[in-house]
């Protein structure tokens, strides 16, 4: 009969241990022991109890095990950005390095919005994750209250919270910086145009202060007006260059402080017929693939999204089995970085020495 008829819809009853134990011949302990691999059950038993769960299509039911054992084997990642190369690389990896691990990968983007970031850690909270993985925006001291009192480990990425009690894992971004910077001056630039994001995230004002220490220790003032701090977009990488392009004198090299940014500097360069490196030399913090295949290739600082991947996971792993004794609380790492030399930086035009 059907739901037209108004009898009792045809619903699909879950399978159980009972019922596999049932067709094996065996215990409902004998099923459990066989299906988590723990205690003694005879080679004959064993085989009974996987030829009863092949042919029923048993499936065990993880939430039942979750709630019975406290845990729910998923773990919540916030990023700003899905289509930024490198945030999807990221995510991506952490993914695969959970699921080796037993663990499913709750993802959300916050585009750098404020609310929305809230919203995203209370619903990964309510969904009762084991951990967090966090490139954190600006969360008020109520929100960290909240997520201190829920007991979650939590390692936030990319971006540090200071005073935060979190675990924090980024890249060394103010050496790395300065070692971009420098390798402008080695080449001879006096005038260097800055490009970066919004200073309030911990990154961006490492990378910044990168950026300064080196003119500083090179004897040289820095030009207020040649630098340029915003959002990190491709549209205001294109407007940040067309400002420091109409300056007099303009840059002779430009140092873009973030791959989000890169795409909208070389447009603007290509449009006014600015040629890499002859008219103006250029490097960039982060390395994309696409920097190697450009006209001319792009030199980079180049920091690895696997190492900050395996690292973060690593700690997070650790956190959640209680496997972090003698570990600092909070915990800070930094990823270090390498700098790829290309073929965007050359000496500055003779006009302008």
């Amino acid at each position: 009969m059907n739901q037209e008829n108004g009898s009792t819809p045809n619903i699909r009853k879950r399978v159980g241990l009972r019922e596999v134990a049932k067709v094996a011949h065996t215990s409902i302990a004998t099923v459990s022991r066989v299906l988590n691999n723990t205690g003694y059950v005879s080679e004959e038993s064993r085989q009974r109890v996987l030829e009863a769960v092949h042919q029923l299509n048993y499936q065990p039911n993880l939430r039942a095990k979750a709630l019975r054992q406290r845990y729910s084997r998923t773990i919540g990642l916030i990023i700003p950005n899905l289509l930024n190369a490198y945030y999807t690389a990221l995510a991506d990896h952490i993914s695969l390095l959970l699921n080796q691990a037993g663990f499913q990968l709750l993802l959300s983007s916050t585009r750098d919005e404020v609310e929305v970031e809230r919203t995203a850690l209370q619903k990964l909270i309510g969904h009762d994750v084991d951990g967090l993985i966090w490139v954190p925006t600006a969360p008020d001291e109520a929100l960290l209250d909240h997520l201190y009192s829920q007991g979650i480990p939590t390692v936030c990425i990319v971006r540090q919270l200071k005073g935060a009690r979190l675990d924090a894992i980024v890249f060394e971004d103010f050496k790395g910086a300065k070692a971009a910077t420098q390798e402008l001056l080695k080449a001879g630039h006096k005038r260097i145009g800055y490009i970066g994001g919004d200073v309030g995230y911990s990154s961006n004002y490492d990378r910044w202060q990168g950026f300064l220490q080196a003119m500083q220790e090179a004897g040289l003032q820095t030009d207020e007006g040649c630098v340029r701090l915003g959002a990190l977009r491709s549209e205001w990488g294109a407007k940040a260059a067309e400002e420091l392009l109409r300056l007099q004198p303009r840059p002779t090299a430009l140092f873009v402080a973030s791959n989000a940014i890169m795409p909208g500097v070389i447009k603007t360069l290509r449009t006014q017929r600015i040629e890499i490196p002859r008219d103006i030399s250029l490097i960039c913090f982060d390395d994309l693939d696409w920097f190697s295949f450009s006209q001319p290739p792009i030199s980079a600082v180049a920091t690895s999204h696997t190492h900050l991947a395996q690292a973060c996971v690593d700690l997070l792993l650790r956190r959640i089995n209680g496997q972090d004794e003698g570990l600092a609380q909070p915990y800070l790492r930094k990823i270090s970085f390498e700098l790829v030399r290309r073929a965007s930086i050359a000496p500055p035009p003779k006009a302008n020495d």
